[in-house]
């Protein structure tokens, strides 16, 4: 998920410093419990975001792009096929609590060289286009 806020006109992105000493956007999950059943991809990044971060998405944008992220589960790196989606959140600062990482705001173009993984930059020419 990318996430962002309108800062007064400066688009601003949502990143974590991992321990792992990787640079990441937000990522989450299509939930499958009986509480949750059927959850429509879209609602589920409005549901991580809530979750991540404590704070309702404005708006969320399906980029209508799949991207592989390397992830650990328990205990064993692993690559996991992530939709991607815009997601823009109200201008306050907001924290990660589903962890101790550590999080930055940067603009768009600072993300092309912020990021680890050259498959996280991949939608990043659409979203330039969406927000501009």
């Amino acid at each position: 998920m990318y996430i962002y806020r309108d800062n007064d006109g400066r688009k601003e992105f949502f990143i974590l410093h991992r321990r792992r000493n990787d640079v990441v956007t937000l990522t989450g999950h299509v939930a499958d419990s009986e509480e949750i059943k059927n959850e429509s991809i879209e609602n589920a990044a409005r549901r991580e975001t809530i979750e991540e971060l404590g704070v309702e998405p404005i708006s969320v944008i399906d980029l209508e792009m799949n991207i592989e992220v390397e992830m650990e589960e328990r205990g064993k790196d692993i690559i996991s096929v992530e939709h991607s989606f815009l997601v823009q959140i109200p201008n306050k600062d907001v924290h990660f609590l589903e962890g101790d990482e550590k999080h930055q705001w940067h603009t768009i173009n600072e993300l092309y060289n912020t990021l680890t993984y050259p498959n996280q930059k991949k939608p990043l020419d659409k979203i330039k286009e969406l927000i501009v």
